[in-house]
């Protein structure tokens, strides 16, 4: 009895030690099974499982605004400041040396060409020329007699032909003498007004000696200088407008422009022609004067809008036609109180003027226009919550 019932117990142990042994290679398996399906999953998520999920989801652009813009007409104003000056002033000085005798035409007086402004002394050279006539005639009948021997066989030609030196030199000295009699009048070189006298009765004059100053009434000039930035902007017959100190307003065309510039300052000198008919422009009086150059196509945009390109140089950006974002350099021209004017677009333009600071060339982006926004804006502003 007793050895049976622990043979009973022998037998009931092994089978509790063989399930005992069964249960835990089964945990261990499922334990496994978790851990390898775990890794599995893992794995295939970061070496490519549940990426042609995430490959198909578009990625997100980044959202500018954009303003069209159009080639518009633009004309440059350039403000110049300068003066105004006769077209013609010059000064007469004497020919010749001598005290002055009369100055027969009043300082401010207007006069014509040849009237006479300064008179110098004639004293001897009235009779020099008197001298020389004489000699003049003598040499004329003394030529004249030996041609008449020579065709009468009682003069050589060489005799003829002394008596013609001598003739030629006496009409030389006679027109000489002339001239220097002549020169004893200082007169006006051009139609205007004896601006200024410089010398009285008795006063004695050298050669290039001042006798006084002619200045021609019209045209005027108003001169000045423009800077090295704005004289590509200015041609000749462009229109301008001068404001005087003296209050006048006045206008004209473009004259002359410096080809080079003044070594002290950089500028450029550019004149102004402008009519006078009536005299009442002076010479010298200070003017601020505005021109008005060529009208050409120009682009208005804000001041914000202006970036710098990878050469330093000033650009926008701007959207392509693709929803790209593309570069382009751009010319400052003028500006306002509005905006700036730049030159270097071609056509209808989509700038970027809101979130160009954080897109570069090449970027796909997601556009709205300024003008779409301003209206969902008022629209906004206008409905009630």
């Amino acid at each position: 009895m007793f050895t049976e019932l622990s043979a009973f117990y022998r037998n009931r142990t092994a089978a509790l030690n063989r399930a005992a042994m069964q249960i835990s290679q089964s945990v261990k398996f499922a334990a496994l099974i978790v851990v390898v399906t775990t890794l599995y999953f893992l794995a295939r998520g970061l070496f490519g499982g549940g990426g042609d999920a995430v490959d198909s989801a578009p990625p997100t652009r980044f959202t500018v605004v954009t303003q069209t813009v159009s080639p518009q007409p633009w004309r440059a104003e350039i403000v110049v400041r300068g003066r105004t000056a006769a077209e013609r002033k010059v000064t007469v000085r004497a020919e010749i040396s001598g005290a002055v005798a009369a100055t027969p035409t009043p300082e401010g007086a207007v006069v014509r060409k040849d009237d006479v402004l300064c008179q110098i002394e004639v004293n001897a050279r009235q009779a020099e020329l008197a001298e020389a006539r004489a000699a003049h005639d003598k040499a004329r009948l003394d030529y004249n007699a030996a041609v008449k021997l020579h065709k009468g066989g009682f003069r050589s030609e060489t005799a003829v032909a002394a008596a013609k030196a001598a003739l030629d030199l006496a009409a030389a000295g006679k027109e000489r003498t002339g001239i220097i009699l002549s020169k004893t009048k200082i007169t006006a070189p051009f139609d205007g007004v004896f601006d200024h006298r410089n010398v009285e009765v008795g006063d004695f004059l050298n050669i290039g000696d001042s006798c006084g100053t002619v200045i021609q009434p019209s045209p005027f000039l108003v001169v000045g200088a423009v800077s090295e930035k704005d004289v590509s902007k200015v041609s000749k017959n462009d229109r301008g407008v001068a404001r005087l100190a003296t209050g006048q307003t006045i206008e004209g065309v473009v004259r002359f422009i410096a080809a080079a510039a003044d070594p002290a300052t950089r500028t450029f000198t550019v004149e102004l022609l402008v009519p006078n008919e009536d005299g009442a422009l002076r010479d010298g009086v200070t003017a601020d004067f505005t021109i008005f150059a060529k009208e050409r196509a120009a682009y208005h945009i804000p001041r914000s809008s202006l970036v710098l390109g990878d050469d330093g140089g000033l650009g926008i950006r701007m959207l392509g036609p693709d929803e790209d974002v593309r570069f382009t350099s751009v010319g400052l021209l003028g500006e306002d109180q509005n905006g700036i004017w730049v030159a270097g677009l071609d056509g209808t333009t989509k700038l970027i003027v809101r979130g160009h600071g954080f897109v570069s060339a090449g970027q796909k982006v997601k556009a709205v226009d300024v003008e779409s926004l301003k209206a969902g804006q008022s629209s906004d502003a206008g409905a009630t919550p």
